[in-house]
């Protein structure tokens, strides 16, 4: 009966639920299967994992240990020539001991510069007289005759080739009463290779096996034996008590052995250029929780993987909600500037409606927006041609003052010269109706202008002019630098009522055009300055000089920070204009905007 009913409710259900049982049903069911199959397949994999991974570390450690032994024994080498160590040993002029103590002293220190390895180094005679350097203390001499050491007849048959100890056998002692590696070697005389001393170079163990827990990480204890001795001990204390009992010769290169409700994996190494045994035990429960946990972790993340996919393939329709989200974000695209047709179905259905009623709301906004833009243009064309306007009557007032006042204070002549140079003026200022001028025909401008200027006001003002030459073709807008130069003159020089300068400076910086108009005049005050990069507070119709030229370029080329002004009063103005050399090669077109 109650599967009869569950059964109903399923067929009473709309297409899209009885897919999505369907669906989770099957991936369950799928990944249930994957599950038993990955479980039975790492279980069978771990112990060729653990024997493979552990040997590679084995290796590892142990190729590190040889080739940080090796570096040291190549070091050794050069030391038993150098001329410290043989003139120390060949002394027999007791006046001479301290000199080459101290010489051989210093000699051993740089030596261990080369060896951050080692602790210690020492040079001894066959007297028992020794020399030494170390890094912190230096160990003991427990024997008096180095000739007396169980190692002596060993190393002489050596003939000079390096011998590895375990604290020298009992000879040398430590006051950390740890495990050290000493490197000793048979020095002969360079001159007749008679035998003068020996050479010990001390190295902690746990500074040479300290990479081997970072190479084996959480799972892998290490132990090293020689024939005779422990040299670096497990960690674990349990091992080690194991290991007293039962020597790594006793037992196979790899095995299992199981303490205290743990279970060991055992791998035996041998290396071939210390003879030494490497012993890496790994923790059977540690490892195999590791990856356990790994594995639940993968597990939970592809189930809930699987899941979100589940919900969402089986939540939509391929035919409505895929069509309805790539036109939402068709939808998004004119907020970035395109306004591209949305193109996300060829149906005629309620979306393809949707979307051809939002391609005309697009068609009408971008008719809107060229038709909003094209009026600003007007607007902004204008509003220039009205800005550059008001400068030229401006001018022409000026110059026909100045000719009025010279004609009635009967300096005819001067008054002539005037209307010649004024005629010059205009016949390079109206640049055959160009608005846009190379940047040296305003420079000439600039100077007729103030040709005119100094016959009015004569012994008042000098001008100076630096140029990059190279930039002096630049296209810029006409009639810029002359409102700045007559802005510096009228309201900057001649106010201070001495004579002054205005020096105008043409040249390149970081891939922008830079116009520097400069003068040493009465300088404005911050409210001065602050009204005029305040917008508001007053007609822009009515603006002369500084303030209109500044919006000419500000309008002109597009940007509001194009202009810097740098004033202090009673010191003088710097106005300068940063303009992008891209934007200063324009053609003649530009005279239509």
């Amino acid at each position: 009966m109650y599967f009869q009913r569950m059964k109903q409710v399923f067929l009473n259900r709309s297409l899209t639920s009885k897919l999505k049982y369907i669906y989770t049903a099957l991936i369950f069911l799928c990944i249930s299967c994957n599950l038993l199959i990955l479980y039975g397949f790492f279980s069978r994999e771990m112990q060729k994992t653990l024997s493979t991974l552990t040997s590679q570390t084995v290796e590892t450690v142990s190729r590190n240990v040889d080739s940080s032994l090796s570096v040291i024994s190549k070091t050794s080498t050069y030391l038993l020539g150098t001329t410290e160590v043989q003139n120390y040993l060949q002394d027999m002029n007791h006046s001479d001991y301290a000199i080459l103590s101290r010489q051989l002293r210093n000699s051993l220190y740089l030596t261990m510069e080369s060896m951050p390895l080692a602790s210690s180094i020492i040079v001894m005679k066959p007297s028992g007289v020794y020399e030494g350097a170390a890094r912190y203390t230096m160990p003991s001499v427990e024997m008096a005759f180095p000739e007396n050491a169980p190692w002596y007849e060993e190393l002489c048959a050596k003939k000079g080739a390096p011998m590895l100890t375990i604290n020298a056998d009992g000879f040398l002692s430590f006051e950390d009463n740890k495990n050290y590696i000493t490197l000793i070697r048979l020095i002969n005389s360079t001159e007749d290779a008679s035998p003068l001393g020996c050479l010990f170079i001390n190295i902690s163990v746990d500074s040479l096996f300290s990479f081997a827990g970072e190479e084996g990480g959480n799972f892998t204890d290490f132990c090293v034996s020689s024939e005779n001795d422990i040299i670096l001990p497990f960690l674990n204390e349990e091992l080690n008590h194991w290991l007293e009992h039962t020597p790594p010769e006793s037992f196979p290169s790899e095995t299992t052995i199981n303490l205290n409700h743990n279970r060991y994996l055992l791998l035996k190494f041998r290396t071939s250029g210390m003879d030494w045994n490497y012993t890496a035990a790994v923790n059977y429960r540690l490892f195999t929780g590791q990856h356990r946990t790994f594995i639940l972790i993968s597990i939970i993340i592809l189930l809930i993987s699987f899941a979100f996919f589940l919900l969402i393939a089986l939540s939509t329709n391929r035919f409505v909600t895929a069509p309805l989200y790539r036109l939402m974000n068709a939808m998004k695209k004119p907020e970035t500037g395109d306004f591209n047709h949305a193109n996300v179905t060829p149906w005629h259905d309620e979306i393809g409606q949707l979307q051809n009623a939002y391609n005309d709301m697009v068609d009408k906004i971008q008719q809107l927006l060229e038709s909003k833009v094209s009026e600003q243009k007007r607007l902004r064309k204008a509003e220039l041609n009205v800005l550059q306007e008001q400068i030229k009557p401006h001018f022409l007032y000026n110059s026909l003052g100045a000719i009025s006042y010279l004609v009635t204070s009967h300096q005819n002549e001067k008054a002539y010269d005037l209307i010649i140079s004024l005629s010059e003026y205009y016949r390079e200022s109206l640049s055959k109706g160009s608005k846009i001028i190379p940047l040296s025909a305003e420079i000439n401008i600039v100077k007729n202008y103030l040709k005119l200027q100094k016959v009015r006001f004569p012994d008042i003002f000098n001008d100076t002019y630096e140029l990059q030459e190279d930039m002096l073709s630049c296209q810029i807008p006409r009639l810029i630098l002359q409102p700045l130069v007559e802005n510096s003159l009228y309201h900057g020089i001649i106010p201070t009522c001495d004579y002054g300068m205005i020096q105008i400076c043409v040249y390149s910086d970081a891939g922008k055009l830079i116009l520097r108009i400069s003068d040493n005049g009465v300088g404005m005050s911050q409210a001065v300055l602050e009204n005029i990069w305040n917008t508001d507070s007053g007609n822009v119709s009515q603006s002369f000089g500084l303030r209109g030229t500044i919006e000419r370029m500000q309008i002109f080329y597009e940007t509001p920070d194009i202009c810097k002004i740098d004033s202090r009063p009673d010191k003088g103005t710097v106005i300068t204009f940063s303009i992008p050399l891209s934007r200063c090669h324009i053609n003649s077109e530009a005279d239509n905007i």
